[in-house]
Formats: C-alpha cells, structure tokens, sequence
C-alpha cells in the first residue's frame, strides 16, 4: 500500500512537471513567432530605405559635378559628353574635346587630261590622255574645343586634311608615302546669346551653300565660287516667329595669286593695298513642306596691287553678287533643289570663280619691243613689265537635285556653268572662256559609320581655238567617326 501510494504521487508530479512544460513551451513558441513577425516587418522597412536610397545616389551620379568654388563664377559644365578633355596648360583650366573625322579613299579614272586628276579644277584643250589613281587625300580629322561659362561660351577648331603640295606638285606626281598634312579650318570664337565672334581660317562667308561632289573641290571653277581664307567674323541672328533672319560681316584676307614665282604668300598683291577685303551675308531660314529652306544673299569686296613699268601702282578691284537658295520639294520623299547665281569681277584666286582668271596684265617686253596680254605672272619672259592691269568679269551659277531616297541612300544630279567675259580675254592665248560641270552621284551608308559612293562627272572647257572634255568616273570606301 505504501509503495503504491509513493508511486502514484510520483506519477502525479511527473505528470505535472510534464504539462508545465508544454505550457512554457506554448508559450516561447508564442514569443517566437511574434519575434519572426517583427523582424520580417523591419527588414521590409528596410528594404524600402534601401530602394529609396538607390534611387538617389543614381540621381546623383547622372548630375555633372559642380565646379570648384573658385571657378564656380565664371564656368559652367558642359550640357554634353565629349571624347576628352585638355589638361589646362599655360595657366588654363581644361576644355572639352571632341574629336571627328572621316576616312575616304578614292579610285578614280578619266579619260582625258586636266588641272588634276586626283581631282580636277578645268580641263587642258584637246587633249584625250587617259589616267588613273588612288588615293586617300579627301580623308580629313578635327578636334572641336568648348569651353562653356555661365552666360557664354568659348569654342575653336583645329580640322586637316591631305590636300597640300609635295615635291612640287605642279611638275612632279604627288607622292602617297610623303603625306603632309594640310591646315583646313582653324579658328577659335565667342558666343553669347545671338551673337557670335569667329576669328581665323574658315569657309568664305559669301556663298556657303556647296553642291555636293565627290570631286574634292565641290564645283571650284565650274560655278561654285568659294574657299576658305583668314577672317574676322561678326554674325548677329533674330527670331522671326519659327524663322530665324542671319546677318554676318567679315574681314578677310583674300589670296589673288597671279601665279607669280617671285611672288611668296605673305607678298601677295592683295597684302600690299594695305586694306583687308570685307564680305558680307544676309541669310533667311525657315520651313517649307516640314523641311529646312534657306535664301541668302551676298556679296564681297577688296582689292589688289601691282607694280607697274611707269614706276607707280596699279590697283585692281575685286567684288561680287550672289544669291543663293535651298528649297525643299512638296514630295513624299526628303527632296531638296538648291544652288545660286552670282556675278564676279577679278574672282579667281581664293574666291574660286572667272576659271581661274581675275586680271589680265597688259605687258611689254624691254629686250625685244614686242607687248602681249597674258593672264599669269609666272609666263612673263626676262625683261617684260606690266604696262597696266584690267579686270576680268564673269558670271555663273549651279543647280542640284538632292533626293532622300531612304536613311540610306541619297543621290546628286546637277549642272553648274563659270562663265568669264569673253571680252576682257581678248589678245589672250590659252584663255578659258567658260567651263560647266554635269554630275550625278549617289552616298549609301551599309551603317552609320560604312559608306559607298560613286560618282560620274561630264566636264566641258571652252576656248579661243580647241575645247576640252572630260569623262571622270570615280568610287569611294568612306568611314565616318
């Protein structure tokens, strides 16, 4: 009896012990839970600060730093990307660079002789000699510098190409391994608002529409007046409505070269006046049919001096008149006629017009009596002077069909004419009387960067007794970057 009353209150603790414990177990399993609850609602909390944070370090990382507090006043970052940056010399803080060019290689045939077979200028007379090349002269590279500031901007460029002389070009076949570089636009300039200020060598501000050639002289000496020269320009533009009116005047520094080997550049007859020439642009842009249209007129003005046999001076005038036009066409496709008419007097040399015939010098030669009329310096004979200097005319003009045909591919058909006052070559031997261009062409981009082109040229020279022609056909690889 005993033992059995010890045992059964020994299983009755036991079995209280036992369900005391699953109570307590309840309850920390209670606890737990409640525990894991919590914490799974912090780390959701967290999560969100997280994601909000992520948010704003990556609006933070596409803003451009600010300029240093000492800069802060007067620069402003660039609103762009650019390949590089200068390192600042000369006590400058660094400027962006943006580097571009393009790759062309041409292989060219033609089947007569000219003034250029890399390119022509103006056909020789009655001469059917065939030729072939291929080169590499029309690629070019640049480098555009900005430097932005609060209320202005600081630009330049530095762009080059392979079109210069080479063991005297003029006599001896241009030699590829020899490639020199040549200075194509370098200038630097201001811009503030509708203002801007551009200083060194660029485009002729007079007739800046170009028709658009594989031939890299874009219609020189067969209706497309136009080069690039030393200059100082103004320009100043006003809204009118959605359009846009442009005014621009320049000082420049023409280039007449009569072809004098006496002569250097810095000696030129346009230096010696003692004036600069100055041209002048007033241009209208605005839409028609969805496109950009455009019609400018222009006109320039300087002189030149040459010593004459009486001892004194003789100066020559220069001028010209343009007007010019790009007018989109009322079709599906992007379609564009474009081209200009001007007149010139003594237009040749750097203005590219008058086929390369701006003053005809009336000379006589002292060792043997007899007096000529010759267009070119570099032809007098020992002992001839020039007796007196008159001014050649000429007139002339382009036009060009420009179709879109996709975002591919886009094609060229035009007609251009320079046509030089008959008159004022009288007495001249070898005078070009006029000159026109036909042309058809086509650019297709295989991508943004790759490119074809080919291009057919009929150009015609007129002379005193024998005309020249000239059939060109050309192809070109091109890599644009």
């Amino acid at each position: 009896m005993r033992i059995f009353t010890k045992t059964f209150w020994v299983l009755v603790v036991v079995s209280c012990l036992i369900g005391f414990s699953r109570v307590e177990m309840a309850w920390a399993s209670d606890d737990l839970r409640q525990m894991i609850l919590e914490l799974k609602k912090e780390l959701e909390e967290v999560k969100r600060e997280n994601a909000a944070l992520r948010r704003e370090v990556e609006k933070l990382k596409g803003q451009t730093a600010a300029p240093a507090p000492a800069e802060a006043l007067i620069t402003a970052p660039s609103k762009k990307k650019h390949s590089f940056f200068t390192k600042g010399g000369y006590g400058s803080s660094p400027s962006a660079i943006d580097f571009y060019g393009f790759f062309k290689i041409d292989a060219v045939w033609q089947d007569a002789s000219a003034v250029g077979d890399i390119y022509v200028l103006y056909v020789r007379p009655k001469d059917k000699n065939s030729s072939a090349t291929i080169n590499f002269r029309h690629s070019r590279f640049g480098f555009n510098f900005l430097k932005p500031y609060e209320t202005w901007k600081l630009f330049g460029k530095m762009e080059m190409d392979f079109y210069t002389d080479s063991h005297g070009e003029d006599t001896l076949p241009w030699n590829p391994n020899h490639s020199p570089v040549r200075a194509r636009r370098v200038f630097l300039g201001v811009e503030k608002d509708n203002w801007q200020l551009l200083a060194g060598l660029d485009w002729l501000t007079i007739s800046q529409l170009y028709p658009h050639l594989s031939n890299f002289p874009s219609g020189t000496f067969m209706g497309n007046p136009g080069y690039r020269m030393p200059q100082i320009r103004l320009s100043r533009w006003f809204k009118v409505g959605q359009d846009t009116l442009r005014l621009q005047v320049a000082l420049e520094k023409p280039y007449a070269f009569p072809k004098d080997n006496s002569i250097v550049m810095d000696e030129d007859p346009s230096n010696k006046t003692g004036i600069p020439g100055v041209e002048g642009r007033v241009a209208y842009e605005s839409r028609l049919f969805g496109k950009p249209a455009m019609v400018a007129l222009w006109g320039h003005y300087s002189q030149e001096e040459y010593a004459v046999n009486s001892g004194g001076d003789e100066k020559a005038d220069s001028y010209s008149v343009g007007l010019e036009a790009k007018i989109p066409l009322p079709v599906a496709r992007k379609a564009f006629l474009l081209g200009e008419l001007w007149y010139g007097r003594n237009f040749d040399g750097y203005y590219s017009a008058g086929v390369n015939q701006g003053t005809r010098f009336y000379t006589i030669n002292n060792n043997k009596g007899t007096k000529r009329y010759v267009t070119r310096l570099d032809k007098l004979e020992t002992g001839e002077e020039i007796i007196s200097v008159d001014e050649i005319d000429a007139v002339g003009g382009y036009i060009e069909l420009e179709v879109f045909w996709s975002p591919k591919l886009v094609t060229h058909l035009g007609w251009g004419i320079d046509n030089p006052d008959n008159d004022d070559l009288s007495g001249v031997d070898g005078a070009r009387l006029q000159q026109q261009m036909y042309y058809a062409n086509f650019l297709y981009r295989v991508t943004k960067e790759f490119a074809l082109g080919a291009e057919y040229m009929y150009i015609k020279a007129d002379y005193h007794t024998s005309d020249g022609e000239l059939n060109r056909l050309s192809g070109s690889f091109y890599y644009f970057f």
